[in-house]
């Protein structure tokens, strides 16, 4: 799966010169996946049992019981709550599919979370992950801000980071906006955030790969 998404670019080229590295996206080239979390995906995944869900807005969880479904959810996009759900792959076979293909390509253990976020909002705010992220759009449009992260540039899985400490960060932010079949690759610790700017759908599979991506940091 990553090959296609990658489009002209040579997996082996991705894996050496970007993993670990440096930011990547394409246009497009990952238009198999928008079928793969649609509205009514979305609808049947919320009524779920055991299912992991956060309902979140402006980078603070909302307390309560999470909606069942979009008859629920909808009241709640309207006061620009959106919902995260997470290891859905548990939860539907064409995203496990989707794991399973990105993993022949990617090896390493791999989880999806499901964002619906909507207009004008952002469900978190400044963070950055312990894995490699990729995100697709599978539905509306996103802005995503991102940057290096020079104050903790290799996180811990499972530590519990400072993410207020963006505000002593001082590397440049760069910006781009997906559209429906659109990817965007993060390197594991990079900051990021994002603001829809219309009711949207996304796809994030987080990676940790069997091998290190990209070789040591000197540390002098």
């Amino acid at each position: 799966m990553l090959r296609t998404w990658l489009d002209d670019t040579p997996l082996a080229d991705f894996l050496s010169l970007a993993l670990g590295r440096q930011p990547m996206a394409r246009p497009s080239s990952a238009r198999q996946a928008m079928p793969l979390f649609e509205w009514r995906t979305l609808d049947r995944i919320l009524g779920a049992p055991r299912l992991d869900v956060l309902v979140v807005r402006g980078g603070r969880e909302r307390a309560g019981a999470p909606p069942r479904g979009l008859e629920e959810l909808r009241p709640l996009l309207q006061r620009g709550f959106g919902v995260v759900v997470r290891r859905a792959e548990r939860h539907d076979a064409g995203l496990a599919g989707l794991a399973r293909s990105f993993a022949r390509d990617l090896p390493g253990r791999i989880q999806i979370q499901l964002f619906a976020t909507p207009a004008g909002s952002q469900g978190f705010g400044w963070h950055y992950d312990a894995e490699e992220v990729f995100i697709v759009q599978t539905c509306g449009s996103k802005d995503y801000y991102f940057r290096r992260n020079t104050l903790d540039p290799e996180p811990v899985l499972g530590a519990q980071p400072d993410f207020g400490r963006v505000r002593d960060e001082t590397s440049p932010t760069m910006t781009c906006t997906l559209e429906p079949g659109d990817w965007l690759y993060l390197p594991r610790g990079w900051w990021h955030v994002a603001k829809a700017r219309c009711d949207s759908l996304s796809i994030s599979l987080g990676v940790v790969p069997s091998r290190p991506a990209g070789p040591p940091r000197r540390r002098d």
